[in-house]
């Protein structure tokens, strides 16, 4: 099994929750694929992924519907985001990002992040902002944060969120592949 097969077999292995060994496994994980993704592949495709079985060569769109299972746009996707085995746990911050105090009061952010998430942020003074705009996210228009930093391909956390009404919480966005960010004229 290639590298990269092996990390996606074990990316899905983390998302539901326990290793994949036998053939009730395989199937039961095709039932899972089939309800999220609205995509079909069969247990003994699965297996063959994971090396339990010989066969054909994995096909592309297999690699494709398990990649979007994981929340990718597709495999070229997961590889191009696929952690790193000698990625330091720790280092500084190469990477585009910007400073909530570099911005003016009334500036707009647009956050996107996997899948298809979207959010259009308002600065309002300090480090508050207002959500004006929000896509297929939990948050929702007229939230408001803390936020001191936006960094480009990392998680977002948003602190003293207040949601719906509800008590401040602290909320992270784009977990798992990081958020994109574009400063609005």
């Amino acid at each position: 099994m290639q590298q990269e097969y092996k990390k996606l077999c074990k990316a899905v292995e983390q998302k539901v929750g326990k290793p994949l060994r036998t053939p009730s496994d395989f199937e039961w994980l095709e039932e899972k694929i089939a309800i999220k993704t609205k995509e079909q592949v069969s247990a003994s495709t699965l297996m063959r992924v994971w090396g339990y079985r010989r066969g054909v060569s994995t096909r592309q769109s297999t690699l494709d519907i398990l990649a979007r299972y994981l929340g990718y746009a597709d495999y070229v996707t997961f590889c191009q985001w696929m952690p790193k085995d000698d990625e330091p746990q720790s280092d500084k911050v190469l990477s585009n990002h910007l400073l909530t105090e570099n911005l003016e009061v009334g500036q707009l952010v647009e956050l996107t992040w996997q899948p298809d998430r979207r959010c259009v942020v308002k600065l309002q003074e300090g480090k508050r902002f207002q959500v004006v705009e929000a896509e297929k996210t939990k948050l929702s228009v007229g939230d408001t944060f803390d936020c001191d930093i936006f960094i480009e391909g990392e998680p977002v956390y948003l602190n003293n969120l207040v949601h719906e009404g509800r008590p401040p919480m602290v909320y992270v966005a784009g977990k798992k592949d990081g958020i994109h960010f574009k400063v609005e004229d």
